[in-house]
């Protein structure tokens, strides 16, 4: 969207002549999921005039805070709460210091909570006003604590499609697998950004990723829904060099990288042991 108004540079007055995201907002619930809404607070190239971004400094330096700038991305949100009610808003790159100042992003999010109750938003406001806090790839570790935390990172190194990403720097299904179940164990979830093509394609080497690690993830998941942590050292794993685990009612999960691990239980519960996928190969899982 354009400084110039939502109108003259949108999906619906130029390209395909659409709004993008009603469809996809339907088909998403239609599946019985929950939709969410990215938006960039901290940056819009159409409003200023700022130099190329070079480094991670630029970024904090060259964002727009004026009031002007505060009241152009609060239409936005809010127009984003009108149309699609999204389940979450996930911010990115901060929120424009005007708008932090004058109580404005305090109105729009409590605004937000009256058209969609129970709806949440992540932590890049800049603004003590998230409902969970999130890390990326090595960044903001220190927030991975706790329950409800959440980790996000693409398939590769990029938001979106490069096209020299290939396998050496794209996730397999088996590190995909293994990054999963490490966050899962510590309270935390995955966001995990995929990169299509321009024709909305997606990659062979990102969907042999998604294949594999959709096939080994399907039998683990509804031992995911009612998780919570193990305390250290009450459970032992033996045959196995890498393993996590967590307690799934009354019983523990381990996911390790042999499938034929062995595992005790300080409270003699039982066990289950999905191994991690192996290249090419869909995974496993066995009882103990």
């Amino acid at each position: 969207m354009g400084r110039a108004g939502a109108g003259s540079l949108s999906t619906v007055a130029r390209g395909p002549k659409l709004d993008l995201l009603a469809p996809l907002a339907e088909a998403v619930r239609d599946e019985g999921m929950r939709f969410g809404v990215y938006y960039s607070g901290g940056l819009d190239w159409a409003f200023t005039d700022f130099p190329p971004i070079e480094s991670m400094s630029d970024v904090a330096e060259y964002r727009p805070n004026s009031a002007e700038y505060a009241e152009y991305a609060t239409a936005h949100v809010r127009d984003l709460i009108d149309r699609y009610q999204p389940a979450v808003i996930w911010n990115d790159i901060e929120w424009p210091d005007a708008g932090k100042a004058d109580g404005s992003l305090e109105q729009l999010l409590a605004y937000y909570k009256r058209v969609v109750p129970d709806g949440i938003v992540n932590d890049r406001w800049g603004a003590p006003v998230w409902d969970y806090r999130t890390s990326e790839y090595a960044h903001d570790t220190q927030n991975e604590r706790g329950v409800g935390w959440e980790h996000n990172r693409g398939l590769g190194f990029s938001f979106g499609y490069n096209r020299t990403e290939d396998e050496s720097l794209t996730l397999s299904a088996r590190e995909l697998a293994r990054l999963y179940a490490d966050v899962v164990s510590r309270g935390g979830r995955l966001l995990l950004n995929i990169g299509p093509e321009a024709s909305g394609r997606i990659p062979d080497v990102q969907r042999r990723t998604l294949e594999g690690f959709g096939e080994w993830s399907r039998n683990l998941k509804p031992h995911t829904l009612d998780r919570s942590s193990i305390d250290p050292g009450s459970v032992t794993v033996t045959g196995s060099d890498w393993w996590v685990a967590w307690r799934d009612r009354d019983s523990v999960v381990v996911v390790a990288d042999n499938p034929l691990a062995s595992v005790q239980t300080e409270e003699g519960l039982e066990a289950v042991v999905f191994g991690l996928p192996e290249p090419h190969d869909q995974g496993s899982e066995a009882r103990a």
